[in-house]
């Protein structure tokens, strides 16, 4: 698991498909040099991972990660932030997540 300190908070919000707490934390300094999103699951998210990392657009503000990350499917598999990795296979978020569910 990453050094969380040294990663930038954005908000924590309860994950329904999971039912834990999970706390969203932006990593500006990549190897890759595309910034992620960093998941971490206060009891564990699918299969029981403990985090989940995907990438973030250039375009995207942490304004526009925060409203992506509360946007409510409460019907769904995967949490919103999940859905382009785990049903796609895309290192990506990606805003159509929004318009499919």
């Amino acid at each position: 698991m990453r050094n969380i300190s040294e990663l930038k908070f954005l908000c924590s919000s309860f994950c329904r498909q999971y039912q834990t707490e999970a706390k969203f934390y932006v990593d500006e300094a990549p190897s890759s040099g595309v910034r992620h999103l960093i998941v971490v699951y206060e009891k564990g998210g699918h299969d029981g991972a403990r985090e989940f990392a995907v990438g973030i657009p250039r375009d995207w503000t942490d304004r526009d990660v925060i409203e992506f990350i509360l946007w409510d499917r409460p019907n769904t598999q995967y949490p919103v932030w999940e859905v382009s990795a785990r049903a796609y296979g895309s290192p990506m978020l990606d805003q159509s997540d929004r318009r499919t569910g």
